[in-house]
């Protein structure tokens, strides 16, 4: 059984601290608000300052402070404060400790900034005398501790093996996948998580306006290609990156559908997004026809990009055309 502390009182919090407890963990919560710390107490839940904490009973923190965003820019005080706080605690302790970041944070913020100042404010190395962990979490806020409960992946961003066989052993009765990395492709996973949600939100916004133009019922035509788009049931799908689309049908079939839609005077930015971003790509590396032709593209362009640094000039086979690369 650990002994965790919550930091940070509010829904990613409480959801992940009544998650730990149900299976069998010692949980302790820290908030900043009195009135947060009363609510905890008055449901039965031990809450506190962080002055408060006994750090020699602690074996590991759940850093979960809100990370708000403020005219589009990502205010970090918050979470900067949690860790001064924390780096105070472990140096009052020679007990091995595991800081585990759970706030949704740029990348490198755990490595670049909340490591550093758990080291300074501690007097002690991260991976020697205590652990750093960055553990993102997928909870939706009208069902967060259901999500905490049955996780559909659990993400241990750590560069210290030890801390992250302490996650392992913590996230295993879970019974999700368990994806080891470092700090910031962890948080580099949460981002791209949330951000390919409202890609696929605003597409099929677009997607819908289209159908109003049309008259045409846009519920239907989502749910079909919810079931015939390879891209929806096979969840891979387009997702190896570094190679632009090819084959007989993307390159025509995008590029006609943009042509029709601006022929009525109609918008489509996300296709537009998306065949200039292929373009751009495709100036630099061969286009792939289906995934077995990817590695050979990356090759090729790896080997158009040291032929260029040397100042050559290299002929690249692709299929059964030549490509002639400066």
């Amino acid at each position: 059984m650990a002994r965790i502390l919550i930091v940070g009182s509010g829904v990613v919090g409480q959801a992940t601290g009544k998650g730990f407890a149900a299976k069998g963990h010692s949980v302790s919560y820290v908030d900043i608000n009195p009135q947060t710390i009363a609510t905890l107490r008055a449901a039965g839940l031990t809450a506190m300052t962080a002055a408060e904490v006994r750090w020699d009973e602690v074996d590991i923190v759940m850093l979960a402070v809100s990370t708000p965003s403020v005219n589009g820019k990502i205010v970090l005080d918050y979470i900067e404060s949690a860790a001064i706080d924390i780096g105070y605690g472990l140096a009052q302790t020679s007990s091995y400790i595991t800081v585990v970041v759970r706030s949704t944070v740029p990348p490198t913020t755990t490595e670049r900034r909340i490591t550093p100042i758990l080291e300074r404010m501690s007097g002690k190395r991260a991976g020697i005398d205590f652990g750093v962990a960055m553990n993102p979490e997928f909870l939706r806020a009208v069902s967060s501790e259901q999500d905490f409960a049955r996780p559909w992946i659990t993400v241990i961003g750590t560069t210290d093996r030890f801390t992250a066989e302490i996650l392992d052993l913590l996230y295993a009765p879970f019974g999700a996948l368990i994806v080891r990395c470092t700090p910031t492709e962890a948080e580099m996973i949460k981002y791209v998580n949330n951000v390919y949600n409202a890609v696929k939100i605003s597409y099929f916004n677009e997607v819908h306006a289209i159908c109003q133009h049309l008259g045409i019922d846009s519920r239907l035509v989502s749910a079909a290609v919810a079931r015939s788009a390879e891209g929806m049931w096979n969840p891979l799908y387009g997702t190896r990156g570094g190679v632009p689309y090819g084959g007989a049908c993307l390159p025509k079939d995008t590029t006609a559908f943009m042509q029709f839609v601006r022929e009525h005077g109609w918008e489509h930015r996300m296709l537009e997004a998306a065949i200039a971003v292929n373009e751009h790509l495709a100036a630099r590396v061969p286009a792939a026809a289906s995934p077995d032709q990817i590695e050979d593209r990356l090759a090729a362009a790896r080997r158009r990009d040291e032929a260029a640094a040397r100042g050559e000039v290299l002929a690249i086979e692709v299929g059964e055309q030549e490509q002639i690369v400066l």
